[in-house]
């Protein structure tokens, strides 16, 4: 009996060696597979992923999702970057960025953006673009920084009243939510996540969907599975990229600690109920829960040079299905701050949109 239990053992010490190999030898390869698009900037305890495009003009900035990267803003800063100097970065622990210091707050995503872009060379004023978990970061960034802001445009933004405070369902959904990351973590260490991902991609993908679900359980039903809506939601080119960014575990480290403190994050922005007295426009998508749609209406309503507009033809992802109204609100953004520069003498340029 003795012997058996040692060899059990023995066998799991081996299983578990062997996939923290499997782990570092994939990611190894994926790292030379698929090296950073833009440049890594240090902040001192970690490393940012920044990528710029083009000049001229007030630099815009582009954030993120809660789980997305700079592929998901991809189109847009390539087709803005003919025009403008445009700029996308990983937060920290997502995409090609280094997992950063915890807890993974709009605090400290807002402190590090703001280093990033003194450390990267890259001066005010900036247009600031972010998308949904964007709604909590961008308007606080505005808040905290107004002198180095021109002026914004919110896509379909998570709202502060959404979670400050959350309700009981929510929190119950974070909490669950976080676990699971964290289970997949752990996971992720020894090379099942990874392994799993390349299961999915062999004739016996419905073993893996299976484990997916193993894997996720205690999450709702078409959450946790490789067929899930919001993952097929994902630009195509961001979707491809979930089998190198989403088996590594900082990335499901950092989403467990966003989703975590999503009620501090949110706290911090409503402090500030006039964020901003410059430009913002927020997109509201067709999908959008009706109290999101509410509150963008009234956050609009309440700044000084808010506009609310209601894209009818996007689900949440509206930077992919219209592109051409983000760029428009980001351009009438532009041409509304350049020629208040222009009547205060400061911009040269403002008929050049």
């Amino acid at each position: 009996m003795i012997q058996i239990a040692a060899l059990i053992v023995g066998l799991t010490l081996l299983g578990a060696i062997l996939g923290v190999v499997y782990q570092k030898l994939g990611t190894r390869r994926d790292a030379k597979v698929y090296p950073p698009p833009g440049r890594l900037v240090g902040l001192g305890t970690h490393r940012l992923h920044l990528l710029e495009s083009g000049t001229g003009g007030p630099t815009i900035l582009f954030e993120a999702g809660l789980m997305s990267t700079v592929l998901s803003w991809s189109e847009l800063q390539r087709t803005l970057a003919a025009s403008f100097r445009v700029v996308s970065y990983d937060r920290a622990g997502l995409g090609w960025s280094d997992l950063g210091p915890m807890p993974r707050t709009a605090d400290r995503i807002v402190e590090e953006l703001h280093t990033l872009l003194e450390r990267a060379g890259i001066p005010p004023p900036y247009v600031l673009v972010g998308h949904s978990f964007g709604g909590l970061t961008m308007p606080l960034f505005a808040a905290r920084f107004p002198d180095e802001v021109s002026g914004m445009v919110l896509v379909d933004p998570v709202v502060p009243a959404e979670w400050n405070p959350p309700s009981q369902h929510d929190l119950k959904l974070t909490r669950i939510g976080a676990n699971v990351c964290r289970r997949a973590a752990l996971l992720a260490r020894f090379g099942l996540i990874r392994f799993v991902a390349f299961l999915l991609t062999t004739p016996i993908k419905d073993l893996a969907a299976h484990l997916v679900r193993l894997i996720s359980r205690g999450t709702p039903a078409e959450s946790g599975t490789v067929s899930s809506p919001w993952f097929a939601a994902l630009p195509a080119n961001e979707r491809a990229m979930t089998s190198v960014f989403w088996v590594q575990p900082k990335f499901a480290l950092t989403i467990a600690s966003q989703l975590e403190n999503l009620p501090a994050s949110a706290a911090s922005v409503a402090q500030f109920t006039n964020f901003s007295d410059k430009p913002v426009i927020i997109l509201s998508a067709r999908t959008a829960p009706e109290r999101r749609r509410t509150e963008h209406a009234a956050i609009a309503a309440r700044l000084p040079h808010g506009e609310h507009i209601l894209a009818g033809k996007s689900n949440h992802w509206i930077m992919q299905e219209d592109p051409d109204l983000v760029i428009r609100a980001i351009e009438k953004v532009l041409k509304s701050q350049e020629k208040a520069l222009a009547q205060a003498g400061s911009y040269p340029n403002a008929d050049r949109i």
